[in-house]
């Protein structure tokens, strides 16, 4: 307490006398502009910006001087190696070779980490990357228009070249000059420790009529362990060689290039593949040339309805394909306006059986108010095909945006409102009702429901899965999430979200009282419906219920 109250009196630069690591540590959080500007703080501030281990820079506030400040601070760095150099790029007066030559400079005297980042609604110049690099990881994103591509030019093959510390790499929106070099020969010959390489929107050069270039990625990369391809759309190949490639993600890659009917091909050998996640269209051709029998988890997939068996083909291929997968995370999208005469109860039926997923993830991309068709016979059919279940989650917070693009509305249930779309309670229009004694889960221990706001069709859910007289003997726990997400705002005002890191919803169907009140009910409407005598509820208000097995 006497030290304590002696610092207080003293009004000593407690800052000041931290250790010159820990100093520098601390600058390298800052903009560099900021960082240069601390030196006129003491002459213990005094060129600490020199060793900070990372430089960011930006040009958000310097513009046309952006080019001589950047310039000057590599120049008066305190050492020749840089560890870390992070460049933000908002200005189109950045944009230009002058600005691209200088990177190029830059990042030959980084170590640790680059990364360029184009905010600006324009293109890099023509980037040409350096013979050489000493960077483990590096991050590019080229363009600040998500349909543009910023040209990048890789290291003429004739040249010596050298990438072998790079460990990670990650290119966005970037236009590949496949005529110098391809992406894979380059990657295959010069970066041979590289462990993880996403690809999102790159495509290969431009034809004569301005058309994009077909290409294909062929990659040869022992120590390769991630390979993650986002909307690639212009490649017509993918071949992958990897003894240590452990997790594989494509997504919406093949979409174009199915349409127009040209051929894709798809081969991999990965002894070691663990991981796939795949959404959209499959090529024409794909093998898994040391087997699919390795293949655990399995996500991205996504099942159309109603009576969309041919968007749906892709899925049921790879599920076909993966058949001793263990974990399974799928979509499935049940368009607007759809109207209970429009499902039947064969809807899921070309989905094959999955007899070896233990784990299933399920999450609908449905909108409530536009659909008027129930929503538990569609996740039944699903469910039937995996009989061995031991754990389930179930994700319905889209149900409750106000549409599939404006996800800052949120629609909170109006009970008088859902008796007009309560679905038929008869026999005779839910014949679902009589095949929910037939779904046998005796492995099942834990079901999780997500997004969960207490509308009749969601209730319909949980009536199929631990309704009066359905025996789930196995069966230990119950995690209901309710939604929305209830968090304190910055001002110490309560808001709500979809997600505990999401933004707070700007619009509600209902005052924010009524919402309260709502979601507080939600608690005593699940107790009462679902009393399972052989356990107990428990409830965090407006967050969670759980149940819990005691016997």
């Amino acid at each position: 307490m006497a030290g304590s109250s002696k610092v207080a009196a003293g009004g000593g630069d407690r800052l000041s006398d931290l250790p010159d690591g820990i100093l520098e540590h601390v600058l390298s959080f800052l903009p560099a502009a900021d960082a240069v500007r601390s030196s006129v703080l003491s002459r213990r501030w005094l060129r600490a910006w020199a060793h900070a281990p990372a430089l960011n820079l930006s040009d958000e506030h310097l513009q046309d001087r952006f080019l001589g400040f950047a310039r000057e601070l590599l120049a008066r760095y305190g050492a020749p190696d840089v560890p870390a150099l992070n460049v933000t790029l908002g200005c189109e007066s950045s944009l230009g070779p002058a600005a691209a030559a200088w990177l190029r400079g830059a990042m030959e005297r980084a170590v640790e980490l680059i990364s360029v980042t184009v905010t600006t609604p324009g293109t890099m110049h023509q980037l040409t990357l350096p013979r050489g690099m000493r960077a483990k990881s590096m991050t590019l994103r080229l363009s600040g228009v998500p349909f543009k591509h910023g040209p990048l030019v890789l290291p003429d093959p004739g040249a010596p070249t050298s990438f072998g510390a790079l460990t990670e790499l990650s290119l966005s929106r970037v236009r590949l000059q496949e005529n110098v070099r391809p992406l894979g020969e380059f990657l295959s010959s010069c970066c041979p420790g590289l462990r993880k390489l996403r690809l999102t929107k790159v495509s290969g050069g431009l034809v004569a009529d301005g058309g994009l270039q077909l290409w294909p990625l062929v990659l040869h990369l022992d120590m390769l362990e991630e390979l993650v391809v986002d909307r690639v759309e212009s490649f017509n190949k993918l071949q992958v060689v990897s003894a240590s490639l452990r997790v594989l993600g494509v997504h919406s890659c093949f979409e174009s290039l199915s349409q127009w009917g040209i051929d894709t091909v798809v081969e991999i050998s990965a002894p070691r593949l663990d991981v796939v996640g795949w959404s959209g269209s499959l090529p024409k051709h794909i093998s898994f040339e040391n087997g699919s029998h390795c293949i655990r988890w399995l996500s991205g997939i996504c099942f159309y309805l109603p009576g969309r068996e041919s968007r749906s083909a892709s899925a049921v291929r790879l599920l076909e394909m993966c058949s001793v997968a263990n974990y399974l995370s799928v979509y499935i999208d049940i368009p607007d306006s759809t109207t209970p005469s429009m499902l039947t109860q064969e809807e899921l039926d070309h989905v094959p059986q999955l007899p070896n997923i233990r784990v299933l993830s399920l999450e609908l991309v449905a909108i409530l108010r536009f659909i008027s068709c129930p929503i538990a016979p569609i996740i039944l059919s699903f469910i039937r095909r995996c009989n061995n279940l031991t754990w389930l989650h179930i994700d319905l917070s889209m149900l409750h945006q106000f549409s599939r693009f404006n996800r800052a509305y949120l629609m909170v249930p109006d009970n008088d409102d859902t008796e007009v779309k309560k679905p038929c309670q008869s026999s005779d229009c839910n014949p679902w009702k009589a095949c929910r004694d037939q779904l046998e889960l005796g492995s099942l221990r834990e079901i999780r429901i997500s997004g969960f706001m207490g509308t009749d069709r969601e209730m319909e859910i949980a009536h199929v899965l631990f309704g009066v007289g359905v025996e789930r003997p196995a069966l230990e726990r119950i995690s209901i999430s309710l939604f929305p997400h209830l968090r304190q705002g910055m001002d110490g005002s309560p808001v709500c979200s979809a997600g505990a890191t999401s933004p707070a919803f700007k619009r509600m169907s209902l005052p924010f009282p009524q919402l309260l009140q709502h979601m507080d009910s939600i608690a005593d409407k699940m107790k009462a419906q679902f009393p399972l005598v052989e356990g107990y509820w428990e409830t965090i208000p407006r967050k969670e219920l759980t149940w819990s097995r005691t016997c």
